[in-house]
């Protein structure tokens, strides 16, 4: 009897967990709300947009400060105006792009790492001061290496 109680009450556990997304509710109050994920933004930049979409999903992002890491490169990305409003992110990796101007990576408040490797347009200065606010930790594409 023990043995089935308790394959009763694991195979309950998984099945409520694959309806992780459903509000749950008890005599009609809610008991579990799944977390809303934060989408009041505006990233002009397809590639970066969906690319941002996508590490919201998997990182289950409910604000603009929990938002991470970012792993974006070999994207199409050429524009990443609107990025600034993701203050927490500190792993960037926008390798292999097409970025020319990178300003809105200077606004960030605490990156740690930062790839930029091949993105072959871009404006070295820019990438110079982000490396000198981030120390070694930011990788530069072969033309901006001092």
């Amino acid at each position: 009897m023990k043995n089935y109680l308790h394959t009763s009450l694991i195979l309950t556990a998984f099945l409520l967990a694959g309806c992780e997304g459903y509000i749950y509710t008890f005599n009609k109050q809610p008991v579990f709300d799944p977390p809303i994920l934060f989408s009041n933004y505006k990233i002009p930049d397809p590639a970066l947009k969906t690319c941002i979409d996508q590490a919201i999903i998997d990182q289950q992002v409910v604000s603009p400060d929990k938002l991470t890491q970012l792993n974006c490169s070999s994207a199409g990305i050429a524009d990443l105006t609107g990025l600034e409003i993701f203050s927490g992110l500190t792993h960037i990796n926008l390798s292999q792009n097409s970025l020319v101007e990178i300003k809105p990576l200077l606004f960030l408040s605490r990156p740690a790492v930062i790839n930029l490797e091949n993105n072959d347009q871009l404006f070295c200065t820019d990438g110079q001061l982000l490396a000198q606010l981030v120390s070694d930790s930011v990788k530069l594409p072969s033309h901006c290496e001092k």
